[in-house]
């Protein structure tokens, strides 16, 4: 699809709403008979409205559930969606997973950054955690541990979303380029949990994420923009 075409047609769309009932006549004309002579359709239209961005996991085939509870509370926020696709990295001969964030008025953009940036924030306090276990715990125990306070983590920070709701018209758009793009091929994300079943001492773990995920300041801002302020206490 030619983007100058495209473009033109947006303007004619965006015109045809104009109060002068003569300019919107004329406008929409305009508009529906560049959509003929190209092969353009309303959907077409719609879903090029769409925008997204893909942020680096951090894992391999499958994520742990705090990184997928992570993106899901962010595209919440923002109204965006997402999908976890995977590659092979052969340099490193390893699976490198990625979550694309996609959205309308910029939702997309702001989901992938506001998760980078809130990624890098508990990657840190994580492993902050972990340095301070016991040493001669097991490996096993120390990466439940770690992933049970990870969820605490995200849990708290949680509590200061409050869900973008979509208009009728957003969700037809993210309908229709899901459909468009992936067609029936995307499968149902079931992420890694390694920390189902709790023993003894890892409820201090979730405890501890949580408390320490309450000290982080995440403002949604504006969307559309990067004024999506995040920040972690005293550490930002």
């Amino acid at each position: 699809m030619n983007p100058k075409i495209l473009d033109k047609i947006k303007k004619c769309l965006r015109l045809a709403q104009s109060s002068n009932a003569n300019e919107a006549a004329t406008a929409m004309r305009q508009a529906q008979k560049l959509m003929e002579m190209h092969g353009v359709t309303t959907d077409d239209v719609h879903i090029s409205e769409v925008d997204s961005r893909t942020s680096r996991a951090g894992a391999g085939k499958t994520p742990p559930t705090h990184l997928a509870m992570l993106a899901s509370m962010v595209a919440d926020a923002f109204g965006a969606e997402i999908i976890y696709t995977v590659g092979i990295d052969f340099m490193r001969d390893k699976w490198v997973g990625k979550f694309e964030f996609y959205g309308v008025d910029g939702a997309g953009e702001i989901s992938g950054y506001g998760f980078e940036v809130l990624a890098r924030q508990l990657k840190k306090h994580r492993m902050a955690y972990l340095a301070a276990l016991n040493k001669r715990l097991k490996r096993s125990t120390k990466i439940r541990r770690g992933d049970l306070y990870a969820q605490g983590w995200v849990s708290a920070v949680a509590r200061q979303i409050a869900p973008h709701v979509r208009t009728e018209t957003e969700r037809s758009t993210l309908d229709k380029y899901k459909e468009n793009r992936w067609a029936d091929s995307l499968k149902d994300l079931k992420p890694r949990d390694s920390a189902q079943s709790m023993r003894n001492g890892d409820a201090d773990a979730s405890c501890k994420g949580f408390q320490d995920g309450k000290k982080v300041n995440f403002h949604q801002g504006v969307r559309g923009s990067r004024q999506a302020a995040i920040t972690a206490g005293a550490e930002a």
